[in-house]
């Protein structure tokens, strides 16, 4: 029982930095109706933005979360503005743009990955900060990380559930989100609207890089991994749902956690997406996701 508990508060520790990154694969998704195949690069930049306003201002690990979201969500306002909205400008709107918005997506990912290796190197970096001692679960230690992943993770997910459900701002972003057309006829600033969905999406992955930092060492190569995994919560969850990416991202890291304990740990990487297929089986939508019907 002590090495399942063990597991169970592991796997939802990892499960939640998943759901943040799901979290903003799927805010983009209703927003903009494409998936941001650069996203899992904002996760490792990220990541790298603690490291140097750990290094650079010696703030507490705290601030270095916080400083870490503030500038990656600029960035990701800046990379909308400047690349992708781009190609909307030739008429159509984000969903007639949208295989040129998934391609340029792509190449955003390999670009952001070239800055981040000229910025801080291709050796993996390990993030300097210290917990203290372990929290003993009978004769198991387990690190403090995995309680502030869960601690920050849940306080981030509730200031972004009020900020959309509780302000006019968090209520135009979902309207927008919902029906961009009708938003502007409302007096929405539809593009503003976009920029914003865009920043706190890409802050949200930036947290989520900042969190798992302690555990594992920091390289340029680690966002497409989680970009994957995110991806499959997010399906898993249901596809467009942010309740169901946060959950996804839950039962994924559970998932993965309790086989790769159990079974054969080597194959840890690949349970995700076992889970992936048997879900798209049984439930085509995800465990949150709504068949919606169109008629021809």
């Amino acid at each position: 029982m002590e090495l399942l508990l063990d597991f169970v508060i592991v796997g939802v520790s990892i499960g939640i930095v998943y759901g943040l990154v799901a979290l903003g694969i799927s805010l983009i998704f209703s927003g903009l109706d494409i998936v941001h195949f650069a996203h899992g690069e904002f996760y490792m930049i990220g990541s790298f933005l603690g490291i140097a306003v750990i290094l650079f201002t010696g703030a507490p690990y705290f601030w270095a979360l916080i400083g870490a979201m503030i500038i990656s969500g600029v960035l990701g306002v800046v990379v909308e503005r400047v690349f992708y909205r781009r190609l909307t400008r030739g008429g159509g709107g984000y969903t007639v743009a949208g295989m040129g918005m998934i391609i340029c997506g792509f190449g955003m990912s390999v670009a952001l990955q070239n800055v981040a290796y000229l910025l801080w190197g291709a050796a993996p970096h390990p993030y300097p900060v210290g917990f203290g001692m372990p929290i003993f679960l009978g004769n198991i230690a387990l690190p403090k990380s995995y309680f502030y992943i869960l601690i920050c993770a849940l306080v981030l997910m509730t200031v972004l559930h009020t900020f959309l459900t509780r302000t006019k701002l968090g209520l135009a972003v979902r309207a927008v989100a919902y029906n961009k057309d009708t938003s502007y006829l409302m007096g929405v600033n539809v593009p503003v609207m976009i920029s914003l969905i865009f920043g706190v999406a890409c802050a949200m992955a930036a947290a989520a890089g900042v969190l798992i930092g302690p555990i594992n060492y920091v390289q340029i190569e680690m966002g497409y991994l989680m970009l994957l995994k995110a991806f499959a919560a997010a399906v898993v969850g249901g596809f467009g749902s942010l309740p169901g990416a946060l959950l996804g991202g839950i039962v994924v890291g559970l998932f993965e956690t309790l086989c790769a304990g159990y079974l054969i740990a080597s194959y840890k990487d690949i349970y995700a997406f076992l889970l992936l297929i048997v879900v798209l089986m049984v439930r085509p939508t995800g465990l949150l996701g709504i068949l919606v019907k169109v008629k021809a």
